[in-house]
Parts: structure tokens; C-alpha cells; sequence
């Protein structure tokens, strides 16, 4: 029974974050409410290099996925926090417990402050 739940948590994981960058961008969002996405892209734009369009690409990516939410220039929800998702904390949690965090990626970016949101 354990090696079908692991199977099933590995597939899951695969299934709505697949790629290294996604991971990063979870796990440096941590817990943590962010004031808005654009401060969050320019922040992973300095501190990994990744271009502004890649972030944006998959942080829209992401938030199809129903992994994480944030409002977007055509939403009325113009002051909408980034924030992980329910599904988003519980991906994040299986990420960081198969150790993501031990090779080098911070489950909280540091410069941002705040609490997960409670929707």
C-alpha cells in the first residue's frame, strides 16, 4: 500500500509541476503571501537569471494549473496577492519533502513577508 500512495504522490507531483523552474518558483514562494507578481519576477529575474517572459510564462502556466493564483493586467482584481493555492501548498510540500530544499532552492524567498491565504 505505502509504494502505491508514493506512486500515486510521484505522479502527482510530475503531473502539475514538471519542470526545475516550476519547482523554484513554488518553492521560492514558499507559504508566504506576495504583495504582487510583478515584484515576485523581478526577483527570480536577479537572483537566477531567468528572462522576465519564462518567469511570466510559467507563473501563467502554473496558475492554469491551479497551482498558484495571482491577478493578471486583464482581471479586475487588479491588487490580488501572488499566492500558492491549496493544491499549490500541498504540491509544495511533496516537493519539499523528496528535497528540493536540500539541493539549494529556499522554501521562503527572502524580502517577502506574509501569510498563506486562506482561499
Amino acid at each position: 500500500m505505502r509504494g502505491i500512495y508514493r506512486e500515486y504522490i510521484k505522479n502527482s507531483i510530475k503531473a502539475l509541476v514538471r519542470t526545475r523552474k516550476e519547482q523554484i518558483i513554488l518553492a521560492e514562494i514558499g507559504f508566504d503571501e506576495i504583495s504582487t507578481a510583478t515584484s515576485f519576477v523581478e526577483y527570480l529575474f536577479e537572483k537566477y537569471g531567468f528572462s522576465r517572459s519564462c518567469i511570466w510564462y510559467n507563473l501563467k502556466k502554473l496558475k492554469h494549473k491551479g497551482v498558484l493564483d495571482f491577478a493578471e493586467k486583464c482581471e479586475s482584481e487588479v491588487n490580488k496577492p501572488l499566492f500558492l493555492t491549496k493544491e499549490g501548498v500541498g504540491t509544495l510540500r511533496a516537493i519539499l519533502s523528496r528535497g528540493v530544499a536540500a539541493q539549494g532552492v529556499a522554501p521562503k524567498p527572502s524580502g517577502f513577508g506574509g501569510v498563506v491565504s486562506p482561499s
